[in-house]
């Protein structure tokens, strides 16, 4: 009988039938409320439904019967983290991952939830955790990464994106990052490199020429990156670091004083308190007033 609820819950789930798996579930704990298997699976539903607290309920009805169950743990900890309680949260994937040391999501689930809450050194050893278990998970290797960059520890950052890179070689994010990390560290011309090689499989990625555009400008090539910016901004035209890259582009390395100011009235009608955009439209306007000849000098010569 059992495996034959799985089968119609399976096909449920798959049909994103959230109702029918909700109904099928309910009516199985009405004829069997021992049911384990169905209230860790109704508990589940009713997270995907929206309904956490009653999740909770049925996740900790489990554990009394259950203590050691880690996908029940796992569902609170997920609960938990929804409703903002966050140590209880890691205490219940902490748990699960003792139940069952080698369930890769509920490491990583806690080890994205430690990061965000800046418990970097806690988080280092989630990842540790899964890449003892596979040493070529490259989601793994780029949250370690990730984090290590976080805390400036720029040589630790570059080997572990690199690393995500080489088991996943069209991770976006791992290129992204490490184009970050390369700049924090001077290497322009390194960070350029990772770029045209994300580029080939990402060229539609606004991040990415943005990126190429910064390099470009800090390697002294001021017109490729106006280029950069400018196909960045046909990609993404509302993300208000573009319009400001591209001004000072315009009027640091071009003197295209209107132009540039064109680009920050821009960025300043998507975000009028963007402080880059304001300090740069204040500086770059004194910079015209102070070079406009005076009414004098243009009328004698």
């Amino acid at each position: 009988m059992a495996g034959k609820w799985k089968k119609t819950l399976d096909d449920l789930l798959y049909n994103g039938d959230l109702d029918g798996a909700y109904n099928l579930l309910d009516g199985i704990l009405r004829d069997n409320s021992g049911d384990l298997q169905a209230r860790l699976a109704f508990g589940k539903v009713q997270y995907e439904l929206g309904d956490p607290d009653n999740a909770r309920n049925t996740f900790d009805t489990v554990l009394k019967n259950s203590p050691r169950n880690g996908e029940a743990l796992k569902g609170k900890a997920e609960v938990c983290e929804l409703l903002g309680e966050y140590e209880e949260a890691i205490r219940s994937y902490h748990m699960a991952t003792q139940a069952k040391p080698k369930d890769i999501d509920a490491w990583k689930s806690m080890g994205i939830l430690l990061t965000k809450l800046k418990k970097f050194g806690k988080a280092d050893k989630c990842w540790n955790a899964i890449l003892r278990i596979n040493a070529r998970d490259a989601e793994a290797w780029y949250n370690k990464g990730y984090a290590k960059m976080l805390v400036q520890k720029y040589d630790d950052a570059e080997k572990c994106l690199k690393k995500a890179i080489k088991f996943k070689a069209d991770m976006k994010e791992a290129h992204n990052d490490l184009v970050m990390v390369l700049r924090k560290k001077k290497d322009h011309k390194g960070a350029l490199i990772v770029c045209n090689h994300a580029l080939k499989s990402h060229d539609s990625d606004d991040t990415l020429h943005r990126n190429k555009g910064n390099i470009l400008y800090a390697l002294d090539r001021p017109e490729e990156a106006l280029e950069a910016f400018e196909k960045a901004l046909e990609l993404n035209p509302y993300v208000v670091d573009t319009w400001v890259n591209k001004g000072t582009v315009l009027w640091k390395a071009m003197e295209m004083r209107d132009e540039a100011l064109s680009a920050f009235d821009k960025a300043l009608e998507i975000n009028p308190q963007f402080i880059a955009a304001v300090d740069s439209r204040i500086n770059l306007e004194a910079e015209i007033k102070a070079n406009k000849p005076s009414f004098f000098k243009r009328i004698f010569g």
